[in-house]
């Protein structure tokens, strides 16, 4: 009776043990959805906004530097826009600040010949993304090569042409037409007809809101939307307008989240990062999808150049400095995993303006590029950690 008695304790024992560890990673896994899902990144850009206006006397958030951080970061976003079709297809693209270093010399070059028109400028630069993205696609889907491997080959090849060319010098004599790109805001009915688009596609999920399955994620998604163009609405009314730059960003991830979700090609993209043997057993080309993810990511940096050159109005030497890495964390922060087969353009969007709010609002305190970059690299560090959480269960440590 007494040894029934106790196996029936050492039964109790090992089920509370039992249950004590799955209820660990349980709460664990919930606190890193929360961390990688849209409401915690506008948490966490809310504190981070908190922060800068007090330490900065409300500087951070006046009209003025609202309009600059959202030029800052649509040359950020639009590249990291591409960066997440290529990380969600189990890849990885280091070379695209180094290519935006090239491109801004060439366009700068091409500019201050005074020579030809803005259209060849443009012309040119987005026809130098489509070979970059071949160049870089050979190595990786012909060739295979790591894109990690392939694409560090570029990077270091593409910068030292960018320094070739221009000699380490600053090149201006940028024209108006391209000026446009980076300069300019949109105004007036324009600007109107743009907001009223964006709080449609905002609201545009209520419309399935009786046939999903939870309906509370859908008013959630739909609420953050919503304050997200409220919140943009009010920055750019209070202003000159709506930033060229934050709107040609913004066109360009409508669409590639249309893409992503209602195509064939997007749900290809995913199931490559996914599980690559099986999408290969499904028929899914997935050289045609490589090859095609480096053109876009090339393309989409070269619209970024664009929009960097002019807003400057002429070409640094240093131009593109870390780039990629600042593309990769608005990625892993959005919520992308470097695993591939997963990451949301909106999740995106808001990890780039994170990423640029830190550097912003350091930068207005007058901290040292040398530290600023020492956040970052933090930042970065902890958002992958975070991703691998994610994969492993909420395990902190790699080995018990």
């Amino acid at each position: 009776m007494k040894s029934n008695v106790a196996n029936l304790k050492n039964d109790a024992v090992a089920v509370a043990s039992s249950d004590a560890k799955t209820e660990t990673p349980n709460r664990a896994n919930s606190i890193i959805s929360i961390l990688r899902s849209a409401a915690g990144l506008l948490a966490a850009i809310a504190i981070v906004w908190l922060v800068f206006s007090l330490l900065t006397d409300g500087i951070f958030v006046s009209d003025r530097n609202l309009s600059n951080l959202m030029r800052q970061t649509a040359i950020t976003a639009i590249v990291a826009l591409g960066m997440l079709v290529v990380i969600a297809q189990g890849e990885i693209d280091l070379s695209v600040g180094s290519f935006m270093s090239l491109c801004v010399t060439v366009v700068a070059m091409i500019e201050a010949s005074g020579t030809v028109g803005p259209w060849v400028t443009i012309f040119a630069a987005l026809a130098m993304g489509v070979a970059v993205g071949l160049w870089n696609s050979a190595w990786v889907a012909k060739l295979g090569l790591p894109s990690f491997v392939a694409t560090l080959g570029s990077l270091m090849l593409l910068r030292g042409l960018a320094l070739a060319l221009s000699g380490g010098r600053t090149i201006s004599g940028i024209s108006d037409g391209i000026r446009f790109f980076g300069d300019a805001f949109v105004t007036g009915p324009a600007l109107w007809a743009f907001i009223a688009v964006a709080a449609i596609i905002a609201l545009w999920p209520l419309r399935s809101l009786s046939q999903n399955s939870n309906p509370r994620s859908v008013l959630i998604r739909v609420a953050l939307g919503f304050a997200s163009v409220v919140l943009l609405a009010w920055a750019t009314l209070s202003y000159r307008g709506l930033p060229m730059p934050v709107a040609i960003t913004l066109t360009a991830a409508g669409l590639l989240a249309w893409m992503l979700t209602n195509t064939v090609w997007g749900r290809h993209v995913y199931a490559v990062g996914g599980n690559r043997a099986a999408a290969k057993s499904a028929g899914i080309p997935i050289t045609k999808h490589l090859v095609t993810s480096f053109i876009l990511i090339g393309v989409l940096t070269a619209i970024g150049t664009l929009m960097f050159v002019g807003r400057l109005g002429s070409a640094p030497p240093e131009s593109g400095l870390f780039l990629e890495l600042n593309a990769i964390a608005a990625v892993v922060i959005g919520g992308a995993s470097l695993y591939g087969g997963t990451g949301r353009v909106s999740g995106v969007l808001l990890g780039a303006l994170l990423m640029q709010s830190l550097g912003n609002g350091l930068s207005l305190l007058n901290v040292p590029t040398a530290y600023q970059n020492i956040t970052s690299g933090i930042v970065l560090m902890l958002a992958v950690y975070i991703d691998v959480l994610s994969k492993r269960g909420g395990k902190l440590f790699a080995r018990p």
